[in-house]
């Protein structure tokens, strides 16, 4: 990963000085709107009524960690009157700080400046594609999501004044959503037996936080972990009676899968980067009902 890291701080300028050599300046469209993740779409979707076309920089299935955007994607980014991102993802520390040589008029919302941020400088973070040390995975967390809500809402607003109307009658919608997954994740989390879940790449630091959980990462450095380090899990799992560990849809499952097997506990899968944001709240709770109280 630490490779892949320098790879891509190498590649994505020379990518970008490629772009704006070819196409100088570029005018925004009046209806187009670029942002990092699925799950900032599915916000933006609920906000416009669709109305909004929006550039995912990392399409379904990449990881955010590793993913190169393509010239496409640069030409829908040039083409962009706002950039809404999440800050902190190991891609964007590589091309951000040259955003505006591609659109001077674009205008940008960095989501985790927002919010209060963890840490990812323990033993078990570092150099893990995420940028400066700190943990991208804000939206996992239906807390912090309730403070970004209004932000996206103002920036739609600011830059599509066209559809104020629409965004200021969905937004109360979007937030209902938002706040009865806070209320359930709460209730689920108060009752269940063990607190302590493992998980394959740390994507879910935020709500272990906000929702009193315990979150051990199978990752370190953002590398496959040692044999060493893979027997020291399998007996944190035995003695922390961990029972179940997460893996997501782009990530090697054979670690995830040694650990399940030699620690007798479950393996299950999680989508963190899906669209539908309310699903996979939903679909996660569920999976902490069933997990966290065998």
């Amino acid at each position: 990963m630490r490779q892949r890291k320098i790879q891509l701080a190498l590649i994505l300028p020379l990518l970008l000085s490629a772009y704006l050599t070819g196409c100088g300046t570029k005018q925004a469209s009046d209806n187009l709107l670029s942002v990092s993740i699925l799950p900032q779409k599915y916000f933006i979707d609920q906000l416009s009524g669709g109305a909004l076309e929006v550039n995912v920089m990392v399409p379904p299935g990449s990881s955010h960690s590793t993913y190169s955007p393509t010239t496409k994607q640069f030409q829908k980014l040039s083409d962009s009157k706002l950039y809404i991102g999440v800050g902190n993802l190991g891609y964007e520390a590589a091309w951000l700080p040259r955003l505006g040589e591609i659109n001077p008029e674009m205008k940008m919302l960095t989501l985790s400046d927002h919010t209060e941020l963890i840490s990812a400088s323990s033993d078990h973070h570092k150099d893990d594609g995420h940028a400066h040390g700190v943990d991208p995975h804000i939206w996992m967390s239906p807390s912090v999501v309730k403070q970004l809500i209004p932000l996206i809402r103002d920036a739609l607003i600011e830059n599509f004044p066209q559809l104020k109307d629409t965004i200021e009658a969905n937004y109360p919608h979007l937030m209902a959503i938002v706040e009865k997954a806070d209320k359930e994740m709460r209730a689920t989390t108060a009752l269940v037996k063990t607190r302590e879940f493992m998980i394959f790449h740390p994507a879910l630091s935020y709500l272990a936080r906000d929702y009193n959980l315990v979150q051990h990462e199978v990752e370190v450095e953002g590398k496959e972990p040692s044999p060493a380090y893979l027997a020291s899990l399998i007996e944190t799992a035995k003695s922390k009676s961990v029972s179940v560990i997460f893996i997501q849809e782009e990530y090697d499952i054979r670690n995830a899968e040694t650990i399940a097997e030699e620690a007798g506990i479950a393996l299950a899968t999680i989508n963190p980067m899906a669209y539908d944001w309310e699903e996979t709240m939903a679909e996660l709770n569920l999976t902490f009902q069933k997990y966290l109280n065998e």
